[in-house]
Order: structure tokens, then C-alpha cells, then sequence
């Protein structure tokens, strides 16, 4: 085995250990939980909607209060 082959074995050792790295570091991030914006965005969401049917509730709820008012 000559040198050139020596350091061709060498960096094509440390390609792969780079690949291999990469491939581990690429599988942690998969297992990360990704849902925290997700998570977010779906609370936002729950509560515009619980405030738009508050909004809602207190307009009926005035309407009525002043339709009572209108016939007394």
C-alpha cells in the first residue's frame, strides 16, 4: 500500500465518520418536538375563538337588556 492509497483510505475514513455524524445529528433532530409553535398557534386560536363568542354572548346579552328596557 502506497502512500497515495494510505491517504485516500484516510479521508475517505473521515467522509464517512463526517456522514455518520451528520446522520446522528439529523436523527436527533427528528425526535425534537416540533409542535411548540404548533402549540402556540392552536391556543391563539382557542382563544380568538372563545373571545369572538364572548363578543357574541354580550351583544345578545345587551340586545336584550335593551329590548326589555324599550317595552318597560
Amino acid at each position: 500500500m502506497g502512500p497515495r492509497m494510505y491517504l485516500y483510505e484516510k479521508a475517505l475514513e473521515a467522509h464517512y465518520q463526517d456522514l455518520r455524524r451528520e446522520m446522528a445529528e439529523s436523527r436527533l433532530l427528528a425526535h425534537l418536538p416540533r409542535h411548540r409553535w404548533s402549540m402556540s398557534r392552536h391556543a391563539a386560536g382557542k382563544l380568538g375563538t372563545l373571545l369572538l363568542k364572548l363578543g357574541t354572548w354580550l351583544k345578545q346579552f345587551e340586545q336584550s337588556h335593551t329590548a326589555i328596557d324599550d317595552h318597560v
